[in-house]
């Protein structure tokens, strides 16, 4: 079988105290399963894409259920490596509830995937996208060397391949991000990076979130067919790499939990790129993948093609 999105990267267990209370008063833990690329690989099975998941995990039981949850979606794991004497890398949340911000947790080091994935060529053998995030590239020497080695392989495949920067402040300083994204960027043909992020990490300048994407694309990815800025609730903004510009608005949602909206927004974008897709139709269906996300509990979008197209309507409807 040939793959239409290979990813490559960590996923973990999250626990999280119930109903927004205090991790250090809860009685019981509530467990998911998500990780950036994993999550992207579970939105693109359930629009009915071929995905695959390059991972390392523990050789246990906390192992399998990660595998498991990714699995079920659909996607093929069959590139992830079982590790004995290893451990999965865990996660806290304590939601928050305004004025309270949500509080973010990792013990995640010495993880599977930190010290034993190894990216797979064999997955990527007619693959169209290979999928990447900055956090892969900073969660440790042997992940990034893997990513790296990924990121290669996708090129000598022809598979095109998609950054998502997704820096994680609690992994490493903005330097080290900016020259640790730096190279796999330059390759990239699909970018996406949160406007403050093109700021804080990338150091970009710019008047206006259209500038600072154009800013995005001619210092760091050259090669680029769209880069992609997420604007919170001012939307998104894509540049082609004629310098077209396409936008889209922010799509409002209840917001039930925002883990994993970022991945169902970059997923969105590639089952529209799939088909050859406009940029302005690819913002529009990642923006409404990315809401429906936040509207359910967990990190993994659960949503269908009908259930996207659906919410599209809606939203022209409240326009």
């Amino acid at each position: 079988m040939t793959y239409d999105v290979v990813t490559l990267g960590e996923a973990m267990l999250r626990l999280s105290a119930p109903e927004r209370g205090l991790l250090e008063h809860a009685q019981r833990l509530d467990l998911n399963v998500g990780g950036a690329e994993a999550n992207v690989a579970v939105a693109l099975a359930r629009l009915g894409r071929r995905s695959a998941w390059i991972s390392a995990l523990p050789d246990n039981p906390l192992g399998r259920r990660v595998a498991g949850a990714v699995a079920a979606a659909g996607v093929d794991v069959s590139g992830v490596r079982f590790v004995p004497a290893s451990r999965v890398g865990l996660y806290f949340v304590e939601f928050g509830a305004p004025p309270r911000a949500t509080d973010v947790y990792y013990d995640r080091a010495g993880s599977a995937f930190a010290t034993a994935v190894e990216a797979d060529a064999m997955l990527l053998a007619g693959a169209r996208y290979a999928v990447l995030s900055g956090i892969s590239l900073g969660v440790s020497a042997h992940a990034r060397a893997a990513s790296l080695a990924f990121a290669g392989m996708a090129r000598e495949a022809g598979a095109k391949l998609a950054v998502d920067v997704n820096y994680r402040a609690r992994l490493w300083g903005p330097e080290a991000a900016r020259d640790g994204t730096a190279e796999v960027l330059h390759d990239a043909a699909v970018v996406v990076c949160s406007a403050r992020d093109a700021r804080t990490v990338l150091a970009l300048e710019g008047d206006d979130d259209a500038a600072l994407a154009r800013g995005l694309r001619e210092r760091y990815a050259p090669a680029a067919e769209l880069v992609c800025l997420t604007c919170s609730e001012r939307g998104s903004v894509a540049v082609s790499a004629d310098g077209a510009v396409a936008t889209h608005p922010f799509v409002a949602a209840k917001v039930v939990d925002r883990f994993g909206a970022g991945d169902a927004f970059l997923a969105g974008l590639l089952d529209v790129l799939l088909d050859d897709g406009s940029p302005v139709a690819a913002l529009a269906f990642a923006a409404n993948l990315a809401a429906l996300k936040c509207t359910v509990a967990g990190d993994l979008s659960p949503f269908r093609r009908a259930d996207v197209e659906a919410a599209a309507v809606g939203e022209v409807l409240r326009r």
